[in-house]
C-alpha cells in the first residue's frame, strides 16, 4: 500500500478545496465541507489530520487515516485518492467482475479476457478522440497506444475488481495530442480539459452510449444496425464495443463499470456505475461485428484469383468477382468490381493462367455481396507467363 509524501498530500488537499485549520508541532488540521455539508443540521466540515514531519513512528498510519477522510469526503476510494496524488492527477475506472469464485479470485481466462478488454478500450477511446470512425484503422495511432502504455492497473477483492488509474497528463511524443500543461504536474497545477481526461470523459459516454442502445435492440425498438446509424454523439468505434463485450469474459458474466474524476482538473462530475448485463454484452459483440463487416472501408487492398468475368460486349468495361483476403479482415471472401477495359483484359489474361491480382480501392457491403469501388490500383501479380512472352 503506497503512502503519499507529506508535501504532496498537502498539496493535493490545497488545490482541491481543502484549508488549514491548525498547525501545532505534531499535527496539522485541515477541514472542507461537502456538498451535502453545511446544512442547518449538519454544521461541520469533515476534517483530515496529517502529521507534522514524515519521519515520525506512526507516519503511515496517520496518513492513511488522513487519505480514507479524504476518500470519504469525495466519494472515492482510498486507492483512488493515492493514485491521484501519485500521478499528479488520475482519473480512474474500475470493473467488478462476477466470477463463481472467492472474493479476490477469478479464473485465468476470465481475467485475460478483461485485462485484454481494457486495454482495448482505453485505447479504442484514445483513438476515437481524433478519429471518429465507426471502424478504426488497423494500426493504432502510437500516442494512443502510448496513452495506455502509461494506465496502471490494480487489482482488489469484492469479489474480483480490476482498477485503472488513467493519468490526466503525460507526454504522448505527439504536438497534437500532447497537453502543454504537462510541465506543470508536479505543482497539480493542471489544464481544465488534460487529454487523460478526455479518455475517461470519452469512455464513460461511450460505454453509456452503447449501453442504451443495446437495451433500445434487445427491447426491439431498434435493428442492430442503428449501431451505424446512431446520429447522437459519441458513435461508439467497433473497438470499443467489442471491449465492453469481452469484460464480462468468455461466459459473459454480470460486471459493473464505475467512472471516478479528479478533482485536480477542475469541473469534475461525481462516480457513475453502469451495470452490463451478459445479454447486453452480447449484443455489443453482435454490433462490433456488424460494424467490422457492413462499414465501407477506404484504402482496402485485395489479392487473390479471378472467378467470374462479365460484360456486355467485346469491348468495353466489364465487372469481375476476386476471390481472396483483404488486408482489413483478414477474411477470405468474394469481391465484386468494376473494371475499366484494360483492367478487365489484364482480369481475363489473369484468369486464363490461373494469376492472382491486386486490387485496392473502396470496400463496401451490399446485401449479401462485398464490392469494391474507386479503385486506385488494379494489376496482376507476376508470375510463370511472363518467362514465356518472348518465346
Amino acid at each position: 500500500m503506497t503512502v503519499p509524501d507529506l508535501r504532496a498530500m498537502e498539496s493535493y488537499l490545497r488545490v482541491t478545496g481543502w484549508s488549514l485549520g491548525d498547525r501545532d508541532a505534531r499535527t496539522s488540521l485541515w477541514r472542507v465541507r461537502r456538498q451535502e455539508d453545511g446544512g442547518p443540521d449538519d454544521p461541520e466540515p469533515t476534517v483530515v489530520v496529517l502529521p507534522a514531519r514524515q519521519d515520525v513512528h506512526d507516519y503511515a498510519y496517520v496518513m492513511n487515516a488522513a487519505i480514507k477522510a479524504v476518500a470519504y469526503a469525495e466519494r472515492r476510494s482510498p486507492e483512488e485518492i493515492r493514485s491521484d496524488i501519485s500521478f499528479g492527477g488520475a482519473d480512474a475506472v474500475a470493473v467488478w467482475l462476477t466470477p463463481d469464485a472467492p472474493s479476490g479470485e477469478a479464473p485465468l481466462a476470465m481475467v485475460r479476457s478483461a485485462v485484454t478488454a481494457l486495454h482495448e478500450f482505453v485505447v479504442g477511446s484514445a483513438t476515437a478522440i481524433e478519429i471518429r470512425e465507426l471502424v478504426l484503422p488497423p494500426h493504432r495511432p502510437v500516442w494512443a497506444e502510448s496513452y495506455a502504455g502509461n494506465v496502471r492497473l490494480s487489482t482488489q477483492p469484492g469479489s474480483f475488481i480490476l482498477n485503472l488509474a488513467m493519468p490526466l497528463v503525460v507526454d504522448l511524443g505527439n504536438e497534437t495530442a500532447r497537453d502543454q500543461g504537462a510541465e506543470e504536474q508536479l505543482s497539480l497545477d493542471l489544464p481544465p480539459q488534460p487529454f487523460g481526461r478526455r479518455v475517461s470523459s470519452r469512455m464513460l459516454k461511450a460505454a453509456q452510449a452503447a449501453q442504451q442502445l443495446a437495451e433500445d435492440v434487445s427491447a426491439g425498438h431498434q435493428p442492430l444496425r442503428v449501431f451505424g446509424q446512431n446520429p447522437v454523439w459519441p458513435t461508439v468505434n467497433a473497438t470499443e464495443l467489442g471491449a465492453l463485450q469481452s469484460l464480462g469474459g468468455p461466459e459473459y458474466g454480470l460486471y459493473k463499470l464505475r467512472f471516478t474524476q479528479s478533482p485536480l482538473a477542475g469541473q469534475h462530475s461525481g462516480p457513475v456505475t453502469l451495470r452490463v448485463t451478459p445479454g447486453q454484452q452480447r449484443i455489443l459483440g453482435e454490433a462490433a461485428d456488424f460494424l467490422r463487416t457492413r462499414q465501407p472501408r477506404a484504402g482496402v487492398t485485395v489479392q487473390g484469383l479471378v472467378v467470374r468475368l462479365h460484360r456486355s460486349g467485346k469491348l468495353g468495361s466489364g465487372e469481375v468477382v476476386v476471390e481472396g483476403i483483404d488486408d482489413d479482415s483478414g477474411a477470405t471472401r468474394r469481391y465484386r468490381m468494376e473494371l475499366t477495359e484494360d483492367d478487365y483484359n489484364d482480369a481475363v489474361r489473369a484468369h486464363r493462367n490461373g494469376l492472382q491480382v491486386s486490387a485496392t480501392g473502396d470496400r463496401e457491403e451490399r446485401g449479401t455481396h462485398l464490392h469494391m469501388r474507386r479503385l486506385t490500383t488494379f494489376s496482376v501479380i507476376p508470375g510463370l507467363e511472363y518467362e514465356d512472352d518472348g518465346d
